[in-house]
C-alpha cells in the first residue's frame, strides 16, 4: 500500500491526534450518563408528621359492601348513607366484579362527598354475601 501520504510524518500525528480526541469524547459521554455515586450515598427518605406516606398506613378504612343494589358493612348489615360522618378515616367500597361502568359511576356519584376508595369483591366475598343473606331472605 503506497500512497504520497503514507510517508509523512504529519498524517501520523493526525491520526493519533484524532484517535485521542475519540477516546475523550467516548469517555465525556459515558462519565455524563452514569449518576453521581455521592448523591446515591447522602440520599435518604425520611417519614415525618407531615408525609403522606405515614398518614396512609394511619388510616383504617371502614369497608361497604355493594350487594344486589345495597350498600352492607361488615356485619352484613344494610348501611346509610346519614351514618356516614362517624368515620374520618374513609371507606373502601367493594363492589362485584360483573358490575357495569356505567353503575360503578353512579355509585361513586352518589358517595361523592365522602373519602371512598373502590376495590373488587372477591370469591370468599361474594359467597359469604350470598350465603348471609340468604339466610336472612333478603337475596331472593
Amino acid at each position: 500500500m503506497n500512497s504520497e501520504y503514507s510517508n509523512n510524518p504529519l498524517t501520523e500525528v493526525a491520526l493519533a491526534l484524532s484517535m485521542a480526541f475519540f477516546s475523550i469524547m467516548v469517555l465525556s459521554i459515558f462519565a455524563l450518563s452514569q449518576k453521581d455515586n455521592k448523591t446515591l450515598v447522602n440520599e435518604k427518605i425520611s417519614i415525618n408528621a407531615t408525609s403522606s406516606e405515614k398518614e396512609n398506613k394511619k388510616k383504617n378504612r371502614t369497608i361497604i359492601f355493594y350487594f344486589n343494589n345495597n350498600f352492607y358493612d361488615k356485619n352484613f348489615k344494610k348501611w346509610n348513607l346519614e351514618n356516614h360522618s362517624k368515620n374520618y378515616d374513609g371507606y373502601t367500597l367493594a363492589v362485584p366484579s360483573e358490575i357495569s361502568v356505567k353503575k360503578l359511576f353512579e355509585i361513586k356519584n352518589n358517595l361523592k362527598k365522602l373519602d371512598i376508595k373502590i376495590t373488587q369483591q372477591n370469591k370468599e366475598w361474594n359467597d359469604a354475601l350470598n350465603n348471609k343473606l340468604m339466610k336472612k331472605g333478603i337475596n331472593k
